[in-house]
């Protein structure tokens, strides 16, 4: 049996769909043989549940038949999971959707209570009570759920007051599957929090510029320049370079506004608050994604680095000039080639700097010495041993055989051998002493064989031997 209320109702909408122009209320009064009010009450039931619409023209208010798409054909047609449900909290609408992803039939559900329904895949009780909390306005929230056998999903959950035909009131509920949206949100934080991490821990100060304006900066930056990042975003970064240094890195600093094939490098200065320069090399990366033009700039702070180079040319210095003014020959012997020679090793050998430096340290030993000096390089490997001195011979450019005396320490570095050997040239000491040694040979045998002569030293020989 029809309420007669719903009998009334339905007589309006059919007396306005034969006046799609639009009726007043006295007009639908007099059609009905009723009083306005009744009749106004009636209309406001189905304005309020949208069945119709009203328009004013100064005074008066005319209705016309609402031009409305059926929920069932928006519950078919959404992507969306959607439910009804009235002041009860009873299910009175779902669509397929929501049915696929519930695994339940429609009969199993409508006109239940959610409370009392129970799915094999999903909770639903935690995805519907959220939105039955405030049934008066619109709301929205983000919930999420995990369904059985696969990964957490992720719904933005609409929450709409809705009015049905008898004037009933009751909600309607949209979930809108953002789980891939929010999954990729969550990975970008994840990476944008390792970038953080990586960059507040790199000795390098960077930041980044989008479209002219700074959009990160690490904490190494403040500590090279000594601004904080209040003061540095309000500064022109060329302030921060030295006056004589700026000339010279204008024409660099033009590149970095076009995108260019890999980064533009350059060093300069910059004067840090307090006063104090520092000297700093710069790297500048420009790229453009879309409508934004970045530009990734990253500062090393090389100041200890050019002192420390600067006092490694002053030792340098030092030593060369100390081994060039002294008497001995100087040898540097890198993993067997000699990487220095002195002036007086030039002169004893008779080659050139470059000439040595491109012969193994065999060659200029010839072969009668070699097993001495062999000996001496093992010993010299012993921390133990070092310096070793020794005796041996030295072949010359011009094949004369030199006498030496020398002391030879060798120190591991890596993978390489460094040796450093010191010689003495003693050939003239040992002609001499060769001679007096004949000479005494000479009179022993003149006078008698009593004193048998001394048998020459086994790492000596004739000098001019060849």
């Amino acid at each position: 049996m029809v309420h007669p209320k719903g009998q009334e109702l339905h007589l309006i909408k059919s007396i306005l769909k034969q006046n799609p122009e639009g009726m007043s209320v006295t007009e639908i009064a007099r059609t009905l043989r009723k009083n306005k009010n009744t009749t106004g009450r009636y209309l406001d039931i189905l304005l309020i549940s949208g069945q119709v619409d009203m328009r004013t023209y100064g005074m008066a208010k005319v209705y016309t038949l609402s031009q409305r798409v059926p929920l069932s054909a928006m519950l078919s047609y959404s992507k969306d999971l959607i439910v009804v449900l009235d002041r009860e909290s009873r299910i009175v609408q779902i669509n397929d959707n929501f049915l696929i992803l519930l695994h339940l039939t429609r009969k199993e559900i409508i006109q239940k209570s959610f409370a009392s329904i129970t799915s094999p895949d999903i909770d639903l009780h935690t995805l519907l009570t959220p939105a039955l909390a405030t049934t008066s306005e619109e709301t929205e929230r983000i919930v999420s759920t995990r369904i059985k056998g696969t990964e957490e999903r992720i719904f933005m959950q609409k929450s709409i007051p809705t009015v049905f035909d008898d004037g009933a009131r009751g909600i309607t509920v949209i979930f809108s599957d953002i789980t891939g949206e929010i999954l990729q949100e969550r990975e970008i934080q994840v990476r944008e929090e390792r970038f953080r991490m990586m960059a507040e821990n790199i000795q390098d100060a960077l930041f980044i510029v989008e479209n002219e304006k700074c959009t990160f900066a690490n904490r190494r930056l403040a500590e090279i320049t000594g601004y904080t990042f209040e003061e540095l975003w309000g500064m022109d970064p060329m302030a921060l370079i030295v006056p004589e240094d700026r000339k010279k890195i204008e024409p660099l600093i033009d590149r970095r506004e076009k995108p260019v094939p890999g980064p533009v490098e350059f060093q300069c200065r910059i004067q840090r608050k307090d006063g104090v320069n520092r000297q700093i090399y710069i790297r500048i990366t420009v790229m453009r994604h879309g409508e934004a033009l970045y530009h990734f700039v990253i500062l090393t702070d090389v100041t200890d680095l050019f002192a420390k180079d600067r006092e490694l040319a002053r030792s340098e210095q030092r030593f060369r000039m100390m081994a060039e003014n002294v008497h001995d020959a100087l040898l540097i012997i890198e993993s067997g080639r000699i990487t220095y020679a002195n002036r007086r090793a030039c002169e004893i050998s008779g080659y050139s700097a470059e000439e040595l430096y491109s012969l193994h340290s065999r060659e200029i030993v010839p072969p009668e010495a070699r097993r001495v000096m062999d000996e001496t390089y093992k010993k010299s490997l012993d921390p133990g041993e070092s310096p070793v001195k020794f005796q041996s011979w030295i072949l010359c450019k011009n094949g004369e055989k030199r006498c030496i005396f020398g002391q030879m320490n060798s120190m591991h570095a890596g993978d390489k051998i460094y040796t450093n050997i010191t010689l003495t040239d003693v050939t003239a000491f040992a002609e001499h002493e060769r001679a007096l040694m004949d000479r005494i040979a000479g009179l022993e045998q003149g006078g008698g064989d009593r004193v048998s002569p001394r048998p020459p030293d086994a790492t000596s020989g004739s000098p001019g031997q060849k």
